[in-house]
């Protein structure tokens, strides 16, 4: 797993470079660059998916979890985007997190820090048994639901905010389902409900596939917070049209 996190650095340094957008945007159309990019993606996720998986398992077999969590070399990061979001999109009551992953950070974070109860989603069952464990052991299981299924199962929920995760895919049909929820929505509900999706820009956009202006029809934006430092994600927030 260490051999991993180095791997992973070396790439995520690319990312923070200081370059120019004329410069990104030609190296991004570079034939060689652009034939590797389905690989870095590929490898980027199983990243995550490898890590986070490992992480979860050594935080159940310790009685102190936030100590582990904490010491997180990420941790830093996720605290940082979603402190930016909570400033963004004030008065956030129930957040729903599309792709939460087998170690919801996000929603750890969110419910430790600002009390806001949350309702993590994702299609893995293993990714879900584990997240579920991981909540109980924190002892947020009261304040953090954690469900099987793509974004169609919020349908059947209360919620007022929603997050999709940089990594959740496919980006089109959660965008086109998430409108129909909300639109469906919008004639029994007073307050509006925010939208926020992590994207990659810049020449962060060698990590992950960003998210394409087609993808994202029947939304309006209304916010884009670029990323800081060593912060990978531009949090990108919307209303429905």
């Amino acid at each position: 797993m260490a051999e991993l996190y180095e791997i992973f650095s070396e790439l995520d340094e690319l990312g923070h470079l200081d370059v120019s957008e004329d410069l990104c945007q030609a190296l991004l159309r570079d034939p060689v660059i652009r034939s590797v990019l389905p690989a870095i993606y590929t490898s980027y996720t199983h990243f995550f998916s490898l890590h986070e998986t490992q992480l979860a398992k050594n935080i159940l077999a310790y009685k102190e979890p936030w100590k582990i969590l904490e010491s997180f070399p990420l941790y830093p990061r996720y605290e940082k985007m979603i402190k930016t979001q909570v400033r963004a999109s004030p008065g956030i009551e129930v957040l729903a997190f599309i792709g939460c992953g087998p170690l919801p950070v996000t929603l750890l974070i969110f419910s430790k820090l600002y009390g806001i109860r949350c309702i993590g989603v994702d299609q893995d069952p293993e990714a879900v048994d584990l997240a579920k464990s991981c909540i109980k052991h924190f002892g947020l299981e009261k304040e953090i639901t954690i469900l099987e299924g793509d974004e169609t199962v919020l349908s059947k929920m209360e919620w007022d905010s929603v997050l999709i995760a940089g990594l959740a895919e496919p980006k089109q049909r959660i965008f086109e389902n998430l409108h129909t929820m909300i639109k469906n929505r919008k004639s029994s509900s007073k307050k509006p409900i925010s939208v926020c999706y992590r994207n990659y820009s810049g020449i962060r956009q060698l990590l992950y596939w960003p998210v394409q202006p087609e993808q994202i029809k029947g939304f309006r934006k209304i916010n884009e917070i670029y990323p800081a430092g060593k912060v990978n994600n531009t949090l990108v927030f919307m209303e429905c049209e």
